[in-house]
């Protein structure tokens, strides 16, 4: 009869290959498209969340901005193209010398996000308002701009 042949927990073939899925899908999940890191850290340019709406005479952008002073926030219009940036402002306030900070989870730092947008706005009349941590920017359409199927002949 022959003995059984009982596999070593670190060299078990399934092991491994949990071992090499694992290392795949790190690789793969650490790009910053698919990041879970802080709404100030996703990437080096400090990617803002924002939520983009249609309706039928204007355009609707919401953006995160929680904890941030409007003044800190510029909106740029150049060629079609919309910019939001701004900075969250770190404030150190010292009144207690018995208090020491042991774990920060607060983050701070610029941030930018760029949009092109569609040639039917009116540029010229577009407004922001800001409520409880949302930057809400309306663009309005100049153009009556219906969606229409285009018929391909045939030769």
């Amino acid at each position: 009869m022959k003995p059984i042949k009982r596999w070593n927990s670190d060299n078990h073939p399934m092991h491994r290959f949990k071992n090499e899925l694992d290392t795949m899908f790190d690789r793969f999940f650490d790009d910053p498209f698919f990041t879970t890191k802080p709404l100030w850290n996703r990437n080096e340019e400090g990617l803002l969340a924002c939520n983009i709406k249609e309706k039928k005479d204007r355009y609707l952008v919401e953006a995160e901005i929680p904890g941030i002073d409007p003044e800190d926030i510029e909106i740029e219009i150049d060629n079609n193209m919309i910019t939001i940036k701004g900075e969250k402002k770190q404030h150190i306030e010292s009144e207690d010398k018995e208090t020491e900070m042991h774990v920060i989870e607060h983050s701070y730092g610029s941030f930018h996000r760029s949009f092109m947008l569609p040639d039917n706005v009116n540029t010229d009349e577009i407004n922001a308002d800001h409520k409880n941590g949302i930057l809400y920017i309306n663009i309005p359409k100049n153009k009556d701009s219906k969606k229409r199927r285009i018929e391909i002949s045939r030769k």
